[in-house]
């Protein structure tokens, strides 16, 4: 019984933030980072990292697109990204 309450509470939980929608939606910034980041994985909120942290993600992320040997990022489109997820970062 237990088991199957936490298990509702973390769905629920789940659900709430997946329907949060990303900041600045339907913006320029946030359309280039859905499209690009979200061939691969959902377009994570960018408050679930802080400017730094996106700012080491991105360049992981850089490393796995090319190893994908997919389109690499623009400089722009990495600048849009960058200062998309840093201006909407959270704090820890």
């Amino acid at each position: 019984m237990l088991a199957a309450a936490t298990a509702a509470a973390v769905i629920s939980l789940a659900a709430c933030q997946a329907a949060r929608p990303l900041p600045e939606a339907g913006s320029d910034a946030a359309r280039t980072y859905v499209e690009r980041c979200g061939k691969c994985h959902r377009a994570y909120d960018p408050r679930s990292m802080t400017g730094a942290m996106w700012q080491t993600q991105l360049g992981l992320m850089d490393t796995k697109i090319r190893q994908a040997g997919m389109e690499p990022l623009t400089v722009d489109q990495r600048q849009i990204i960058l200062d998309y997820l840093t201006r909407n970062a959270g704090t820890r």
